[in-house]
């Protein structure tokens, strides 16, 4: 996971923890663990992100709960790049 996306992560558990109670943050923060860990033994299993077409890499995507979790795959492993609330313009992937 990159920082950035770390940060991300922690920010939604976070807010999720403040808005709503700790019980749905410790949901939301399981569902998304447990998505990263199937994109370890299934990287392909995402969709491509078609706003990231432009670059180099091959980025993809699943949803858990309301938030949408981009990634690549590189030569040995999966690195999530973003942790991005799907309310959210997704204009702001471009600079991703």
């Amino acid at each position: 996971m990159t920082k950035r996306a770390f940060r991300q992560f922690e920010r939604a558990i976070r807010y999720i923890r403040e808005d709503q109670d700790l019980y749905y943050a410790k949901i939301v923060h399981s569902k998304i663990i447990d998505a990263v860990s199937h994109l370890e033994m299934q990287p392909l299993l995402g969709v491509r992100e078609p706003i990231l077409a432009h670059k180099k890499s091959d980025y993809r995507f699943i949803i858990v709960w309301s938030y949408k979790i981009i990634y690549r795959v590189d030569s040995t492993h999966v690195v999530i790049a973003r942790i991005f609330h799907t309310s959210r313009n997704p204009k702001k992937l471009r600079g991703a």
